[in-house]
């Protein structure tokens, strides 16, 4: 019975004007934010390994000189994005995708891309994932709402109803038909997204793409899901198709334009997680106490050991282990900021995805942003890697300073290198994170969405049980 239910549904939907027009509108838009999405993958990437290859000449290229002023010439680390982000390119826009790297410092990323948008950019970018998440449900909607109060209106619920149909299987059978008209909607730009992810994937990451994309899919489903379970809920409940339609607009503008908007303005407020004048400030002044702190207790310790009383004393070339000393010494107060910092990032994410209880969209949001590697999770394994990165050159330049000096004539230490030096510093590679580092960070907003397709689910089978046909 539920296949014929799910058949006759699926065939009014195919007469339905109202489905044709937005199938062609939907498919428009999809290509034209796939086309988009596909082209600022492809800029971003070139972009980046461009940019790495000229960087690399650059730092290979500087000539001879004194080993510590290499590491204040300094060096660019870039982040080329994931394939996934031609589907969802979340907050990747407002990150940095650079970092300077130089000596005794940890800087932020730079080049974000926003910063260069226009005002109607910065409104909003089309991406396939963004037409999931906002119109894709209106569309359910507009589909639906229909389902049982038309039906209620014209006389046939009734009629079905009197020959035994009962409410629950009529529930089944219509989202199954619903269901399937909405796959016939969304088949294409997913089968685009997974050919793009194999194409654009290097070949041993292809495995990991194509896991997160079945993820994105599962994450996909349990949010339009519920869409289709609370519209044949409110059809169900409501006398006429009209008020059904005004219910669930009202729901719709609700919980996909209002309520992820306020929530996001109100958690920056309670979380401010940016860069802060308070905090760069204290990040400066730990720093300069701490250098202070470390060249004292590092003369001190030196001086008695060697039993002596000046720097130019000492057996070898002093800065050479001040230097170092000074860099290890500076590690711990930048983590302990850069903690600081995506922690509170951290909370921001976290209180959000709880905002899936007044809106399923928040969580959804978080998870396609992560499972698509365009979230804050990713940035910081980015900067992580770069700091990384930034601690092994210093740390080569400083053995090489200690190794390779030697006095000179007036007995003061000198030392040079060239590129024999800077040919033994790899170039940076940034190691993309693995589909099983992502789950942790949006893991609650699985569970959210899998609660929210059940609460649907709960409210549409109580409302099918005790439909009303008159």
């Amino acid at each position: 019975m539920i296949p014929v239910i799910a058949a006759k549904e699926i065939l009014e939907i195919r007469r339905d004007g109202r489905f044709r027009i937005a199938a062609i509108v939907f498919w428009l838009l999809s290509m034209s934010a796939f086309a988009a999405g596909v082209a600022h993958y492809a800029a971003l990437t070139r972009e980046a390994q461009t940019a790495s290859q000229d960087e690399r000449a650059r730092w290979l290229d500087q000539g001879r000189k004194y080993p510590h002023a290499a590491a204040h010439y300094g060096v660019f680390a870039f982040k080329s994005p994931r394939p996934l982000t031609v589907f969802d390119s979340g907050i990747e826009p407002y990150l940095g995708s650079s970092i300077w790297l130089e000596a005794h410092k940890q800087n932020e990323p730079l080049y974000r891309p926003a910063e260069d948008a226009t005002p109607l950019q910065r409104f909003g970018d089309l991406t396939l994932a963004r037409l999931a998440q906002e119109l894709v449900p209106l569309l359910i909607i507009i589909l639906g709402y229909a389902a049982f109060a038309g039906e209620r209106e014209t006389g046939t619920l009734r009629q079905l109803m009197s020959l035994g149909v009962p409410g629950r299987k009529l529930l089944l059978g219509k989202a199954a038909g619903l269901a399937s008209g909405i796959a016939v909607l969304c088949l294409p730009a997913v089968l685009l997204v997974f050919v793009s992810s194999a194409a654009l994937s290097e070949p041993q990451g292809a495995a990991d793409e194509f896991m997160r994309m079945a993820l994105l899919v599962l994450a996909y489903g349990a949010y339009l899901g519920g869409f289709i379970f609370l519209t044949l809920t409110v059809s169900a409940w409501c006398r006429t198709a009209r008020a059904a339609l005004v219910i669930l607009l009202a729901f719709w503008a609700l919980s996909v334009l209002a309520v992820p908007r306020f929530l996001s303005g109100e958690i920056g407020a309670i979380y401010p997680a940016g860069l802060t004048i308070d905090r760069r400030t204290a990040l400066e002044t730990a720093l300069k106490e701490a250098g202070a702190q470390l060249e004292e207790k590092q003369k001190s310790e030196l001086f008695k050991k060697y039993n002596v009383t000046r720097i130019e004393d000492l057996p070898f070339d002093y800065w050479g282990v001040a230097l170092q000393a000074d860099e290890e010494g500076k590690y711990e107060i930048f983590e302990k900021h850069y903690a600081q910092l995506f922690d509170a990032l951290a909370r921001e994410t976290a209180l959000y995805q709880l905002g899936t209880l007044l809106s399923p969209l928040t969580g959804l949001q978080i998870v396609s942003m992560s499972l698509a590697g365009s979230d804050t999770s990713q940035h910081r394994d980015f900067i992580q890697q770069a700091e990384a990165y930034r601690r092994v050159i210093h740390t080569v330049i400083n053995d090489y300073i200690l190794k390779h000096a030697a006095r000179n004539a007036e007995g003061v230490w000198k030392v040079e290198a060239g590129r024999e030096l800077w040919e033994t510093i790899p170039p940076f590679q940034y190691k993309r994170p693995g589909a099983a580092g992502v789950l942790p960070h949006c893991g609650l907003g699985f569970a959210l969405l899998g609660l929210w397709l059940a609460l649907c689910f709960a409210a549409a089978w109580r409302a099918a049980g005790r439909i009303n046909p008159l």
